[in-house]
């Protein structure tokens, strides 16, 4: 669960530590919520570990490590046409084979 979800599941459930009468239960709340806060941060920060740990794994494996994807801010490039790719290459059209074709006679050659 990231932090955007908690914050949205617990504006949900409207617990708010200032309203309730209670002061112990007042409190408890206060408690509960900043644990809350502190093993998410802390949760999110492991994350990032772990796959900066993978990726330098996957470096001694000689894997490519998974890639760092950012947006950009460069306009996208317009021209993706693959008509280079689809360009016939400059063969000969009347090669002929290397290997001989052995010619097999027909019965009405030879009569």
């Amino acid at each position: 669960m990231n932090s955007s979800r908690i914050t949205q599941t617990l504006e949900t459930i409207n617990i708010r530590p200032d309203e309730i009468h209670e002061e112990q239960l007042s409190e408890a709340f206060r408690i509960l919520l900043q644990l809350i806060e502190d093993l998410s941060e802390n949760n999110e920060k492991l994350k990032a570990e772990n796959q900066k740990l993978r990726d330098e794994i996957s470096l001694m494996k000689g894997e490519q490590p998974k890639p760092d994807i950012k947006p950009s801010g460069k306009k996208p490039n317009v021209d993706i046409s693959s008509e280079e790719e689809r360009k016939p290459k400059n063969t000969p059209k009347n090669k002929k084979p290397k290997t001989k074709k052995k010619r097999i006679p027909s019965k009405l050659e030879g009569k």
